[in-house]
């Protein structure tokens, strides 16, 4: 890769969650989660920045068209969106909801639909004081 240029776009969607181990009590559940661990769930309004990177097209001059990663976006979001994720989201049966690993659920729904630039960074915020970052480094 040549020159490079990256774009980031912000979205919102929000979503609830238990955090909690089966096979342990409620206690220590408690004491690994502590609040987040409430049975009835709770939920945040999810900030995610996503960075594309690539070449500036010659005839564009964009590294990829924006209503395009909007309707990809939307199709990732919508998955989320209003959801309890432990419950209605398959993946996350399995998987603890935590917000590392939606950030990496919410990039391997990326990478693959992504037309055009690479998926470079991925940043979700699940308060104003916490982030998390998803990102592939080199071998």
């Amino acid at each position: 890769m040549g020159e490079v240029c990256s774009i980031t776009k912000v979205y919102r969607f929000s979503a609830g969650h238990r955090l909690y181990l089966k096979g342990i009590s409620d206690e220590e559940n408690w004491r690994i989660f502590g609040k987040c661990t409430n049975p009835k769930g709770h939920g945040h309004d999810y900030y995610i920045e996503v960075k594309i990177r690539g070449e500036i097209h010659p005839e564009t001059g964009m590294v990829i068209d924006i209503g395009k990663l909007d309707e990809l976006m939307k199709d990732v979001i919508d998955e989320l969106d209003h959801k309890r994720l432990d419950v209605e989201v398959p993946y996350f049966r399995d998987f603890q909801p935590s917000g590392e690993n939606i950030a990496k659920y919410m990039w391997s729904s990326i990478k693959p639909r992504l037309k055009s630039g690479e998926l470079y960074h991925l940043k979700l915020w699940e308060t104003q004081n916490n982030y998390f970052e998803y990102f592939e480094e080199d071998d």
